[in-house]
């Protein structure tokens, strides 16, 4: 994150590392009681742009129920010389019909999975990313999630 112009390949890393968890893939993907019991994506790639968005993106409502996952940078600054701080967030919004799963709630599955892959792990090209906090997302009537905010650091 030390140059903005390093910030297409830290994001195209982060969403690698999130297209290689199936059990991930799965929960977005798959719209059913027990996602995790459902196969693995053949192409999870084909999730990109179509669940999984590189931007803050709110859900189309006149679209079938779905889940989306969008991760993006926000709130740099410079709180000392040298050093650039910012944020990574990971927006899991679900229609709310598809909360419930078996013996789970998705978003809350979904947060697991990401912080798994996330919390204090080195991605290519960022430091350690530290959990920061979870917000509670309200985007209309049809669809709610949680925000995941992980705290980011590189020399300036």
């Amino acid at each position: 994150m030390s140059h903005f112009k390093h910030l297409n390949d830290n994001i195209n890393n982060i969403l690698l590392t999130v297209l290689q968890n199936q059990n991930l893939c799965k929960l977005i993907n798959y719209n059913t009681s027990n996602p995790l019991n459902e196969p693995d994506l053949d192409d999870p790639s084909s999730l990109l742009f179509q669940k999984i968005y590189p931007l803050p993106k709110l859900p189309d409502t006149d679209t079938e129920k779905c889940s989306f996952l969008n991760i993006f940078f926000d709130d740099f600054r410079l709180p000392n010389l040298g050093v650039k701080e910012g944020y990574i967030n990971f927006d899991v919004i679900c229609h709310i019909d598809l909360w419930r799963i078996d013996g789970m709630i998705r978003p809350f599955s979904i947060l697991h999975e990401i912080d798994e892959m996330f919390n204090y792990e080195r991605i290519a090209g960022i430091r350690k990313l530290l959990f920061d906090r979870v917000k509670y997302l309200y985007v209309n009537e049809k669809y709610t999630g949680y925000r995941a905010s992980y705290k980011i650091t590189s020399g300036n």
